[in-house]
């Protein structure tokens, strides 16, 4: 048998016989390392130092990854309130609401929409009111695309970014939610910051906005109560998904901590009978 072929089957003999040790050298590892509070804690009423230093060192370890887990879970659950409003940011995937496979569109709205300061769930609403989702959707009055985009907003905001843009761009999700977010902004800032009146002139154009008056046009005056009713629905809705998992990761670290304080109080009393029991 050629050299070659011989160290192959020597290395092959040597991985066969490792392989087993080692599962074995983690079984026995992750054992203690599971029950070596117990085992610490039993010892502590031996008088004699029978114990196996290995033991001593999976509880160590046992109480490390406690510690770590405990501090993640602060990090984790620190600012509640701060993690409540980002998720006020995140569209809504309620599949009641949404038609057919939307996650592209949900994608360029949140991207658009944060990158302009504007909660996502206000630009999903006015899609939601203006085109129900509908990327060739054109109005009687010529608005078209999913946020109903009217020719001169189209011509102000688009065609200044892209020279090269045509007229049948407007139809194109990205180029028309981003032309709709970047008006809305636009609107939002006129008003500062009232969103009732940026939603009535982005329905009814700035001319027929009467602040202080209900909105000029009956529809208009639907069209604004529907899309704030959902909006605000949406917000509900994301701060309670938040909550919730702020309740369940608190309750997490509750526990975690509860474990941690266990074993200090596991190694306290083992530590006071070794020293001072004698």
């Amino acid at each position: 048998m050629p050299l070659a072929s011989t160290a192959t089957a020597r290395r092959r003999r040597a991985r066969s016989r490792t392989f087993p040790e080692l599962l074995q050298r983690i079984i026995i590892t992750t054992f203690k390392f599971l029950l070596s509070p117990i085992i610490i804690f039993v010892d502590s009423f031996r008088r004699k130092e029978t114990l196996d230093g290995t033991w001593i060192f999976s509880f160590f370890l046992f109480l490390t990854v406690a510690l770590g887990l405990t501090g993640t879970g602060i990090l984790v659950t620190e600012g509640p309130l701060v993690k409540t409003m980002k998720m006020m940011t995140a569209v809504t995937e309620n599949q009641e609401d949404l038609a057919g496979d939307l996650q592209p569109i949900i994608r360029i709205i949140n991207r658009n929409a944060l990158a302009n300061n504007i909660d996502p769930n206000l630009v999903y609403a006015i899609i939601k009111s203006e085109s129900n989702f509908s990327p060739r959707a054109v109005s009687p009055q010529g608005a078209k695309g999913l946020m109903q985009i009217m020719p001169q907003v189209w011509q102000q905001y688009h065609n200044r970014l892209d020279e090269s843009s045509n007229d049948n761009d407007i139809f194109s999700p990205e180029a028309n939610i981003d032309v709709g977010v970047k008006y809305l902004r636009d609107l939002l800032r006129h008003y500062q910051g009232r969103v009732d009146l940026a939603l009535e002139a982005y329905n009814a154009g700035i001319s027929n906005v009467r602040p202080g008056n209900e909105p000029k046009f009956k529809e208009t005056r639907g069209y604004v109560q529907n899309t704030l009713a959902l909006w605000q629905t949406m917000r509900r809705q994301a701060i309670d998904h938040e909550l919730q998992i702020s309740l369940y990761l608190q309750k997490g670290l509750k526990l975690l901590f509860g474990v941690t304080f266990l074993c200090w109080l596991i190694l306290f009393w083992w530590a006071r009978s070794r020293l001072f029991g004698k």
